[in-house]
């Protein structure tokens, strides 16, 4: 018996695309990957992650914060549409159904996605030319990791924890990593006084 191979789905026909429910996708591959909805941590973490960015940008800036809004790269002439938890982008908004220079990416690790999210997505993210800077924030466990492009190279931290903070050259300043875990229960967990990145 012959198998009928799955028809891709193109970008075009993926970004007008409705399955008639609320499920929200993204496109890998040329088919639509429903989104699992967010558990109650992981909200808090990306609500936290949003308020430290915004505490340094400025609210009512050119730079904005974005919840939950999508992403195009092409990865080998595969184009993808990302729907990170977090982006940050200076661009002048119009009427684009994805974000075109998303300069910050923050995604909120959680058990079924957390390992498409590192060894997939996030080599995907650092290669748009307008990303400076991507966090991985673990939902289950106080850790955070930071990549950051520098001289047009990408450095990556050791696991940061509560009691440590990292410096974005983005931002503009100290990042605490407990800020991110405020109201969690994990703000406290494995708490080190050391601080920095590698």
């Amino acid at each position: 018996m012959v198998e009928v191979a799955e028809r891709r789905m193109t970008l075009a026909e993926f970004l007008v695309w409705d399955d008639g429910t609320e499920t929200r996708y993204e496109l890998i591959n040329g088919a639509p990957r429903a989104m699992a909805p967010a558990r109650p941590r992981h909200g808090l973490i990306q609500r936290n992650a949003g308020d430290v960015i915004l505490d340094r940008i400025g609210r009512g800036k050119p730079c904005r914060v974005y919840d939950n809004t999508g992403v195009v790269l092409s990865v080998l002439g595969d184009d993808r549409y990302y729907v990170p938890d977090l982006t940050m982008s200076c661009e002048t908004l119009g009427d684009e159904l994805y974000l075109l220079e998303p300069k910050l990416i923050v995604e909120v690790l959680s058990p079924s996605t957390g390992r498409d999210d590192k060894a997939v997505e996030v080599p995907h993210y650092c290669a748009l030319p307008s990303v400076e800077e991507v966090w991985l924030i673990d939902s289950q466990r106080a850790l955070v990791l930071v990549r950051q492009k520098r001289n047009s190279q990408w450095i990556g931290s050791l696991p940061l924890q509560p009691g440590q903070s990292f410096s974005s050259e983005l931002l503009g300043g100290d990042i605490a990593i407990a800020d991110l875990f405020l109201g969690t229960g994990l703000e406290a967990a494995d708490a080190q006084p050391a601080s920095g990145q590698s």
